[in-house]
């Protein structure tokens, strides 16, 4: 006769089996659902999808998510964004299902997460560095201005000078820590979902309006007036939060 205690699998045996579950992020979760619509034909393919509006009262979620689940789809290869027609599956997408992600293959917070940390984090920068800011300090970030808009005279990307901006701001501040974040913050923002984002969504008026929101930013700094630099890059963010998610956050 087996005893109970010889059929009972060693604590190493049982730990081995283990895998570490990765929680799905709601944006990988809205994307396997749009996902296994393209496959089972709802969605069939060299088709257009419906407008995001409408994908989100399907799914009953916000359209920021949607547009984020787009934007992982778009990276995945599954769907591709005709400017000016709307967003259309693709032909060719493979055969294998890409959603959900394996643990391997995560894409990360998504974009609308990592905004919403820039934002709050940003905002309390702005002012620090407006009571800290040096003349030599402001100089330098006027310099960075002035390269961007030759840059965007040029018809270039500005985005390293974009990132320069904010990652010096930050150490103007005088916090570390927080620097730390938004220099982590601006690394995931160089990613493939964010590339195909400001692809979609930004213009030569977009760069216009970036420039004047640095100008008075500057200004702010050049006074030490805290609350005015917190409040122009609230504005800041308000109007980019419109474009990139179509929305106020």
């Amino acid at each position: 006769m087996v005893s109970l205690a010889a059929m009972k699998p060693s604590p190493k045996a049982t730990l081995s089996r283990l895998a570490v579950v990765r929680p799905k992020r709601l944006y990988e979760q809205i994307a396997e659902q749009v996902e296994a619509l393209i496959r089972d034909g709802s969605f069939a393919r060299g088709t257009r999808l419906p407008a995001e509006r409408e994908l989100a009262e399907q799914l009953g979620v916000s359209r920021p998510s949607i547009r984020e689940a787009l934007i992982a789809l778009e990276a995945a290869g599954l769907i591709e964004t005709r400017v000016g027609d709307g967003t259309y599956v693709r032909e060719n997408s493979g055969a294998k299902p890409v959603f959900p992600l394996e643990t391997s293959k995560d894409m990360g917070p998504g974009t609308l997460e990592q905004f919403e940390a820039r934002r709050a984090i940003e905002c309390t920068i702005a002012e620090m560095a407006a009571r800290r800011a040096t003349p030599a300090d402001v100089e330098d970030l006027r310099d960075c201005v002035a390269r961007m808009r030759k840059l965007i005279v040029a018809n270039k990307s500005p985005s390293g000078e974009h990132l320069y901006f904010h990652t010096r701001l930050a150490e103007i501040g005088g916090n570390s820590i927080l620097a730390g974040a938004i220099k982590e913050l601006w690394r995931l923002r160089q990613g493939e979902m964010w590339d195909l984002l400001r692809r979609h969504v930004e213009t030569d008026e977009s760069y216009r309006l970036g420039l004047e929101f640095r100008e008075r930013l500057m200004v702010a700094l050049a006074a030490h007036d805290g609350p005015k630099a917190r409040k122009e890059m609230q504005r800041h963010f308000d109007r980019i939060a419109r474009l990139y998610f179509d929305t106020k956050i």
